[in-house]
């Protein structure tokens, strides 16, 4: 799914976050063309301490533990703030938040004891300032040696801190899992220890646009492509009870003109089928009504925010009965 709008894709008409693609496209098709005299650079590791996995500290065993999955969607993650509004407002707190790009930055916010308020006021901030660290890509050429994208991720990374005061993962308030794609074997990994920021860029490392992070000699690519709604992710962490929130764009809502939106729809197809699969493990599935549209923008935070809280109130009952359970573990 980052001003939000440095999440990964869920729709390929975002303007700016086209003209990237197809930036990246070209670059792909370049590379072909050059690889045969190409140098691939040595990988350059953060200097922070690096992003964990392992188990998040232990659940109280009197009572039902409850995890809150957000999956990925580009702006679209903006629906998951009104989520947590609503959520508020019932009193419904979950034990564990479990991310996957979009969703991992707006769960860190909320990991970190911020109000949905106080989210929704820090990512007024975000611009496309923040995926603005250009860098020249590695198209094989013998002389030039690039990197392995066209944003290197750290500005997007260094946001991630200041929003959780540079706490570490595991010192969080809440608990938080962060998900992210080994570039390597292709496995989802759940960061649950070490550098927020890090994991963050990590679970929204758009493959072809940002520098896949290396972590522990390892690259790391959006979450979204193992994992865009990573339930499976919190139930082997352990949580009773998994309420999932699902903003990915659906397939068939695409309008397909560009090569671009091709290689978005491929991805949107690839991923639907992953979302479907980790559904089965929810308890409660949250899906906001967020109309289908060419032009979603920063402008659209409002109406994003309005429909995730929609969502919730519509399910209040279900959420009541849950918060009511809760404490009777079965």
């Amino acid at each position: 799914m980052i001003a939000l709008s440095t999440f990964p894709p869920s729709r390929p008409s975002f303007a700016k976050l086209r003209a990237l693609i197809a930036v990246a496209s070209v670059a792909l098709a370049l590379s072909t063309f050059l690889s045969g005299c190409a140098t691939q650079p040595a990988a350059v590791p953060d200097a922070t301490q690096p992003p964990k996995t392992g188990r998040v500290r232990a659940f109280d065993p009197s009572r039902l533990s409850v995890a809150l999955v957000f999956s990925g969607g580009s702006l679209r993650g903006f629906a998951h703030i009104g989520v947590l509004q609503a959520l508020d407002e019932l009193g419904v707190a979950p034990d564990l938040v479990v991310g996957t790009s979009a969703g991992s930055l707006v769960g860190a916010g909320y990991a970190a004891g911020l109000s949905a308020g106080q989210i929704e006021i820090a990512m007024r901030a975000l611009d496309w300032s923040v995926i603005s660290d250009w860098t020249l890509p590695q198209l094989g050429q013998p002389i030039l040696k690039g990197e392995l994208g066209l944003v290197r991720g750290q500005r997007l990374q260094q946001f991630a801190d200041t929003l959780t005061d540079h706490q570490l993962i595991e010192a969080l308030p809440r608990r938080l899992a962060v998900v992210a794609t080994d570039l390597q074997s292709g496995a989802p990994t759940v960061f649950t220890a070490g550098s927020v920021g890090l994991a963050v860029r990590a679970s929204s490392a758009i493959p072809g646009v940002f520098v896949p992070p290396v972590i522990d000699g390892r690259r790391y690519i959006d979450g979204q492509v193992s994992s865009p709604l990573p339930v499976m992710a919190a139930r082997a962490l352990g949580a009773d009870v998994v309420i999932a929130v699902d903003v990915t764009y659906p397939p068939e809502d695409a309008a397909i003109a560009t090569l671009p939106d091709v290689v978005f729809q491929a991805f949107m197809i690839a991923s639907q089928r992953l979302v479907k699969a980790e559904l089965q493990g929810a308890d409660l599935v949250i899906r906001p009504r967020i109309p289908p549209s060419n032009q979603l923008g920063m402008e659209d935070r409002k109406a994003l925010m309005a429909a995730g809280r929609a969502a919730i109130i519509e399910l209040a009952a279900k959420l009541h009965e849950i918060r009511s359970d809760r404490n009777l573990r079965q």
